[in-house]
């Protein structure tokens, strides 16, 4: 890890070194594990690890915003400074050195290893629990292009959301949270950090480099994978299943009919991007219910048997209004329209 000889290194240029500076501003569990070994193993540096850290906390534009976090470990910090501080005056008047508050040379230096110890852990433990999530979500009607700090891209549908970590460690998944619609172009990492999707409903995604549409609405999710290979990991009555996917392939989770595989054009599934759409033999019902979904409308019809009947189609669509007219005309229906309430019934 070091690329200087930290054993020799003053303060000063600890100061100016890298991974002192990495491990100060952004610790890690790596770095943080680097720098107490360190501490443990040199007591003597103690007073050049204090110094060091006082300098890059004095030199960094962002003291300012990282010291209210940071106002308990600042404040053993400033006991440990003193104590240099009296040391090098007493040194100075030819008093006994590290003769401080009432201790030897070697306990006093042990105490301060033990406070780098304790700092860091305060430090990384501070890092990680105030790492917020990042959200990213649409409306209804609007589509959205977001990209990832690994330059991953994620093509948001209409009322859906992304949850992210506000930082992703390199020796950790990429995780996403999704709720709602959307398609992944995922980069792969030269050090094969997996992606990893999870619905609202608890299905896992788990992917290398590859495109592929999640759909996580109502009672079910599906997964269709346009390229690459992922694999799908789902709970069904307390059991763990997996499926590896291949291009093609379309995965249905659901409590009432629990996994299911079929092959399909992955084309006509992720058409949505280009304010394209493509109903698969659904029921009148489930065109309402993607009316509701993704335009925030309530739909409603006069009778069960019409609701239940099914239709196949590619349509353009830019409006809720393109889909009822094609139903209007298909169905030969009456379709009226009372505020957010749309209701559909036969002539």
């Amino acid at each position: 890890m070091p690329d200087m000889n930290h054993e020799t290194a003053t303060a000063t240029e600890l100061a100016a070194d890298h991974d002192f500076i990495q491990w100060i501003k952004y610790p890690t569990q790596e770095s943080t594990l680097y720098w107490t070994q360190f501490a443990a193993q040199h007591p003597d540096k103690a007073p050049q690890l204090a110094e060091a850290r006082r300098l890059v906390l004095l030199l960094s534009q962002e003291q300012a915003e990282d010291r209210s976090c940071d106002e308990d470990a600042a404040l053993v910090w400033a006991h440990l400074q003193d104590a240099v501080r009296q040391d090098r005056e007493r040194g100075a008047a030819g008093g006994p050195v590290f003769a401080l508050w009432g201790y030897s040379r070697k306990t006093w230096l042990s105490a301060a290893a033990v406070i780098l110890v304790l700092l860091a852990s305060v430090a990384l433990l501070f890092n990680l629990n105030n790492s917020k999530p990042v959200t990213y979500a649409t409306a209804f009607g609007e589509k959205r292009i977001i990209q990832l700090p690994d330059n991953s891209v994620v093509v948001l549908n209409a009322n859906s959301s992304i949850t992210i970590p506000e930082k992703w460690n390199t020796d950790a998944p990429r995780s996403v949270q999704l709720q709602g619609e959307a398609f992944f172009t995922v980069t792969q990492q030269a050090n094969g950090q997996q992606f990893i999707v999870r619905t609202s409903k608890g299905t896992e995604i788990n992917v290398l480099g590859t495109e592929f549409n999640v759909y996580d609405r109502g009672l079910e999710d599906r997964v269709v994978l346009a390229s690459g290979k992922v694999r799908l990991s789902t709970i069904q009555n307390g059991e763990t299943r997996q499926m590896e996917m291949q291009p093609g392939d379309l995965i249905t989770v659901s409590a009432a009919n629990g996994l299911s595989h079929r092959r399909v054009d992955p084309s006509l599934y992720t058409s949505w991007q280009h304010n394209q759409v493509y109903f698969d033999n659904y029921t009148l019902r489930e065109v309402g219910s993607l009316i509701e979904e993704q335009y925030g409308y309530k739909v409603e019809f006069s009778g069960s048997e019409l609701s239940g009947q099914r239709i196949t189609a590619f349509l353009e669509v830019k409006r809720p209004e393109d889909i009822l007219n094609t139903l209007a005309e298909t169905f030969d229906l009456k379709i009226t329209q009372q505020e957010n309430t749309i209701n559909i019934s036969s002539l």
